[in-house]
């Protein structure tokens, strides 16, 4: 749920709000995609030591990240550096890569071979509908708080009353993780 919601309202506060061109604002976005890039390639390494909870482990680095970019976000507004957002960014960016790489071994991980299309068939529109679900619960919560003003100043509010609700989202992704069974052959 939060991804392609994060993606949408961090493009409208850095269009929107900032008043970046699509350019600038793609250039940006260029922090999560290194953050992302530089975790996607460990986790299998990870998962040899943490299984499962490798997943949980990005959900909680994604969480943090989210949670000092609505700090950073709360200070800077739309007047201030914009490469104040970087660290958070990236933080964020490593905890997703972390969380999605990993993420069809964990779920496919007790399926037999047999059902394994089926399986992944069901993990992908999964994750259509919960992309889905989060673009149109984060979009009300981002443009029920914009409100009428609409104005630069009232994106920061929208986009950090959003960042909490993603914030709530990954907490939850780190928790719901504990609930899988546990696989008694590896402990």
């Amino acid at each position: 749920m939060g991804q392609a919601s994060f993606f949408l309202v961090f493009a409208l506060y850095v269009q929107q709000g900032y008043g970046l061109d699509a350019l600038h604002a793609g250039l940006i976005f260029t922090p999560v995609g290194a953050g992302y890039l530089a975790t996607s390639l460990i986790p299998r390494y990870l998962a040899r030591r943490l299984g499962r909870q490798t997943v949980a482990v990005g959900a909680l680095i994604m969480a943090a990240g989210l949670a000092i970019l609505l700090m950073t976000v709360a200070w800077v507004g739309v007047t201030g550096q914009i490469a104040l957002l970087i660290p958070a960014l990236l933080i964020d960016g490593a905890g997703m890569g972390m969380v999605i790489a990993p993420l069809a071994s964990t779920v496919l991980a007790r399926v037999t071979p047999r059902h394994a299309g089926a399986a992944s068939g069901v993990l992908g529109t999964a994750l259509q509908v919960g992309n889905a679900l989060g673009v149109a619960l984060v979009g009300i919560i981002f443009y029920t708080s914009l409100g009428h003003a609409g104005g630069p100043t009232a994106y920061p509010r929208a986009f950090n009353l959003s960042l909490i609700f993603l914030v709530i989202i990954e907490i939850a992704v780190a928790v719901l993780i504990q609930l899988l069974p546990h696989d008694r052959a590896r402990g």
